[in-house]
């Protein structure tokens, strides 16, 4: 039984680059970008630095490669559960429940692309950029019963940022073990907190 690989590598990935790809997440998502280093990379790997460069020009293009996928990866199946339910309620249950289930897979994931946002966002390619998780944040408050409409666009952005917001910070917490995982089990405790938030 082959073992599946995770979202960020494809299946016609050469082995050194899989490996490479899982490191540097790995590193990533536990020291941070600007923390780690091509030759931390490399030895995480196994493999040595000009290994490394055949795949990729640097730890910038590298770090972007996954940034990149793995936000698609994320936006994609949050975009999914969001649009399979037609009401408010459902659309929220959906919504979180896929997020949740996106920390207990990929816990590395999020908190790679939570904390190097700030440096690998503008760098981002404009289809990335065209599917960002606060316009998904915003689809659902408008969904909700009263959508922070009253409130008008700044309540909404208020709105979907807490949400986001609260997500991130959770799979944050969970890594770093301050609050147990597994994530799915905090769903409904999430929706009755963010149901009062934003309808």
């Amino acid at each position: 039984m082959a073992t599946r690989l995770p979202f960020y590598i494809r299946e016609d990935d050469a082995p050194a680059k899989r490996e490479i790809l899982r490191a540097a997440l790995r590193l990533f998502s536990t020291h941070g970008f600007a923390a780690t280093s091509i030759r931390d990379i490399a030895a995480a790997s196994g493999y040595t630095n000009p290994a490394l460069y055949k795949h990729f020009a640097g730890k910038e293009e590298l770090a972007l490669h996954l940034f990149e996928t793995c936000h698609t990866r994320v936006w994609t199946a949050c975009a999914a559960a969001l649009a399979s339910k037609a009401d408010f309620q459902g659309k929220l249950d959906a919504y979180l429940g896929r997020w949740l289930e996106l920390m207990d897979e990929h816990p590395e994931v999020l908190a790679f692309l939570s904390d190097s946002a700030r440096v690998l966002w503008p760098k981002a390619g404009p289809t990335v950029q065209r599917h960002t998780m606060i316009g998904l944040a915003r689809s659902l408050v408008r969904a909700a019963p009263r959508g922070r409409r009253a409130g008008g666009p700044l309540a909404m952005d208020v709105a979907a940022a807490s949400v986001q917001g609260t997500l991130a910070e959770l799979a944050r917490m969970i890594q770093v073990g301050v609050v147990a995982g597994p994530a799915t089990r905090w769903k409904r405790a999430l929706v009755s907190q963010l149901r009062r938030l934003i309808a």
